[in-house]
Parts: structure tokens; C-alpha cells; sequence
């Protein structure tokens, strides 16, 4: 009879851990359309891109022990 009852909450654990990522995955799917997105969907002079920064790849100087990195010393001298 224990046994039963360890099954029946392994299965409830099982659900409630899968339920929260079936419904957030259904949530992400409509907010954008991606099949209609395209060339078209951007005005005529808009130029796509990318960027980052050194400081989201290096930052945090003084942890861990870690001393300013080459784009800390560059950004310091020439604000």
C-alpha cells in the first residue's frame, strides 16, 4: 500500500516540474510571429546589427581577486 502512495507523489512531482515549461514554451510561441517576419517587416533604411561590450564580457575588476582588465584601463584614461 506505501508503495502506492510513493508513486502516486513521484507522479505529481513529475507533473508539477513539467507543467511550469510546457506552458511558459506556449507563452514564448505567441508573442512573435516569426513566420511573417522578414525583410519587408523593417523600414527601408533600417540596418541591422550587433554589439556588446567589453564590460559585459570582462567587468567586475575587483572580484575575485581580479585586477582591471585592458578595456578597464582604456575606459579610465579616455572616458
Amino acid at each position: 500500500m506505501a508503495w502506492d502512495e510513493y508513486w502516486k507523489l513521484i507522479l505529481l512531482g513529475v507533473v508539477v516540474s513539467i507543467l511550469p515549461s510546457i506552458t511558459f514554451a506556449e507563452s514564448i510561441s505567441s508573442v512573435v510571429d516569426v513566420d511573417s517576419l522578414n525583410r519587408a517587416s523593417f523600414p527601408k533604411d533600417f540596418i541591422f546589427g550587433t554589439a556588446s561590450a567589453a564590460y559585459q564580457y570582462e567587468g567586475a575588476a575587483k572580484e575575485g581577486g581580479r585586477g582591471p582588465s585592458i578595456w578597464d584601463t582604456f575606459t579610465h584614461s579616455y572616458p
